[in-house]
């Protein structure tokens, strides 16, 4: 088995990786247990969309509430900051900081990440693209919806200023970030069953936002990774045309099959599936093997460990299990 970046480019090039099943843990905590072997992920402190102030609002002023587990976080139920879109200019302000010294942020930033350049591959996430989560968290989901029939003109002005944003701070992290390998764009904007809005909508309202993003990175020759973790396989194609070449978190509620042979392995599927904290030992492990035998042949294939609950006893057991199951199964799964 070579090192991950090894793997990963072997994938990228539609080849098999030489042995194992490659695997890593998602979303690691400081002190939480680290599973198999992932990319670095770059964190630059000049992007603050995760961030939350004393009050519990992001950098946009959307108040949020951390979830049980104390890793996850989401806006808060009922706390609107946006209840008429078109009265966005008023109230939304992009947390542009003109004044920021972005060579020193990331001379400090690169200073203090490890990453051996020869065997491992850096990531940055928050690469721009979240425009579902963007608006429901202003609006709520109910409400981001409704916009999009009443007030379509103002739905796309709102999006544009989120947009102008994401370029933004794209080109300065392109800029002062040049060697980090993959850049992660993301948006949740479906459920277990279905995508939140139809089709027409996501071309006329969304697509043309994603693509912005994509197509600076492109010209930049990055690797584009795209996270969505529902049912979203209606727009993933369309992705693909952009550039993505990593679908993060791809969930088994998507026929991933399908999308295998419709992409010919081309993407790789870092998939994440639905396996709940409390389910007996053995139908985890034999649902990790099922999986496996199912979406690994060909390649492009990364399990995906879910850390966002390993800090309670259960969640670290089911970690510990699919990590475990994934080694044992995968091991040598492509001589």
């Amino acid at each position: 088995m070579g090192s991950y970046r090894e793997e990963f480019f072997r994938m990228l090039d539609g080849k098999t990786p030489s042995s194992d099943i490659p695997y890593y843990g998602m979303a690691i905590m400081p002190g939480q247990k680290v599973y198999g072997e992932g990319p670095v992920m770059v964190m630059p402190s000049t992007v603050r969309f995760m961030a939350l102030d004393d009050s519990g609002k992001n950098a946009w002023g959307v108040p949020y509430k951390i979830d049980a587990y104390g890793t996850g976080f989401m806006p808060a139920p009922g706390e609107f900051m946006l209840t008429d879109i078109t009265k966005w200019k008023d109230i939304v302000k992009a947390p542009y900081n003109y004044d920021l010294d972005w060579a020193t942020a990331a001379e400090q930033d690169l200073a203090n990440l490890k990453w051996d350049k020869e065997t491992q591959v850096t990531s940055i996430f928050g690469a721009g693209g979240g425009y579902f989560l963007s608006m429901s968290g202003f609006m709520g989901f109910e409400g981001t919806m409704l916009a999009m029939y009443d007030e379509p003109d103002a739905f796309h002005e709102l999006l544009d200023y989120l947009c102008d944003y994401d370029i933004y701070m794209l080109e300065h992290l392109l800029k002062y970030y040049p060697d980090v390998d993959v850049w992660g764009m993301g948006d949740d904007n479906a459920t277990e069953i279905n995508p939140f809005f139809s089709y027409e909508m996501f071309k006329e309202f969304y697509y043309p936002r994603y693509k912005r993003v994509a197509d600076l990175l492109m010209e930049n020759g990055k690797i584009i990774s795209y996270h969505n973790c529902g049912r979203c396989e209606d727009f993933m194609d369309d992705f693909v045309d952009m550039g993505v070449r990593v679908w993060n978190c791809a969930t088994e509620m998507n026929d991933l099959m399908a999308f295998k042979a419709r992409t010919n392995n081309s993407v790789i599927l870092e998939f994440a599936p639905r396996l709940a904290v409390g389910d007996p030992e053995e139908k985890v492990r034999a649902k990790v093997r099922a999986w496996i035998d199912e979406y690994a042949p060909g390649g492009a294939f990364v399990w995906l460990v879910n850390s966002l609950t390993s800090n309670v006893e259960a969640g670290a057991n089911l970690m510990d299990w699919i990590s475990d199951e994934v080694a044992t199964h995968g091991k040598g799964f492509y001589l």
